[in-house]
């Protein structure tokens, strides 16, 4: 009899593992479009809360103007981001958008980086701010 509870009870924890949970739509679901948008967002806003704004203010939160952005709240980004979870698919879908569109924007930052460089080394440039006193 000890056996069957066993092999009972394995059963119902593998059965119990097998489903997913599917969590209902919220009533005020954030569309796929909105999501990829707030999420670019909310990554730029992380990578530049440590940066120095132009108030000279480092380390700043700017998650509430990411929400104000986009004309909605915590609450409404939690139970969305939750709903997207549950639904794997989609939410990779979402995230594959996003990591592009800051692969774009890198590729654009590292272009203007790499043309500031060669700037600097321009001879025109060298000759400007060399020594202006002779020797």
């Amino acid at each position: 009899m000890r056996k069957v509870s066993v092999v009972f009870c394995l059963l119902l924890l593998m059965a119990a593992c097998d489903k997913r949970m599917n969590y209902q739509k919220p009533e005020n679901l954030i569309s796929k479009q909105q999501m990829i948008e707030l999420l670019y967002d909310m990554h730029l806003a992380v990578g530049t809360s440590n940066l120095q704004n132009l108030k000279l203010e480092k380390n700043r939160n700017y998650m509430s103007l990411v929400y104000e952005k986009h004309g909605i709240d915590s609450a409404q980004f939690t139970a969305s981001n939750i709903y997207y979870t549950a639904n794997i698919n989609e939410y990779e879908a979402i995230f594959e958008e996003v990591e592009k569109r800051l692969k774009i924007d890198q590729n654009l930052y590292q272009k203007v980086t790499d043309s500031l460089m060669e700037q600097n080394k321009a001879p025109e440039y060298n000759k400007i701010n060399s020594d202006s006193l002779k020797k």
